[in-house]
């Protein structure tokens, strides 16, 4: 039987799960000799990186009881936020633009593999910062429960770890 949340916690548990899906497709690595599909990669990787940053942020906002769906508007929250330093001086530069204003590059082989990697550790840098922060806003006992309501290979796998991370005492 899953242990009733209050209602906030019950938002920001879906909403971390909706980004958390997100970023899982986004980290699959094509086990596939096929270049044409591997080129093409790039077409689903960038709104996989959308997503899981895009409801990583709105869990963050939800811990705080504000519910904001408007994507632009979240966007811009975003990037204010990375220029007052919110994020941390490394985000300062608005770490987000290519999250949220990318063209759709042209890119092949080694560069579309290494934008696909440049994407995966930008959401994984994105989702500690507000996953340190929800888990502080929600509290550890909360936050635990929410982990552990995820299926397995959610729970057992990056945010598992991730989750080892954040609740460390270093």
């Amino acid at each position: 039987m899953t242990a009733q949340f209050p209602p906030i916690k019950t938002v920001v548990g879906k909403l971390l799960l909706n980004s958390w899906s997100a970023e899982y497709a986004l980290n699959i690595k094509p086990a596939c000799a096929d270049r044409d599909f591997l080129n093409s990669a790039l077409n689903w990787a960038q709104p996989q990186a959308y997503y899981a940053a895009l409801f990583s942020m709105r869990a963050r906002l939800a811990a705080d009881d504000v519910h904001m769906a408007d994507p632009k508007a979240i966007e811009k929250l975003m990037i204010r936020w990375a220029q007052d330093g919110v994020f941390g001086e490394p985000m300062r530069t608005n770490p987000f633009a290519d999250l949220f204003n990318a063209p759709r590059l042209r890119v092949t082989g080694p560069e579309a593999a290494a934008r696909h990697i440049e994407l995966t550790n930008r959401v994984h840098a994105f989702a500690i910062l507000n996953e340190t922060y929800i888990s502080s806003r929600v509290g550890e006992p909360t936050y635990r429960r929410i982990i552990a309501d995820l299926p397995d290979y959610l729970r057992n796998g990056f945010v598992g770890a991730r989750t080892t991370l954040i609740l460390s005492e270093d």
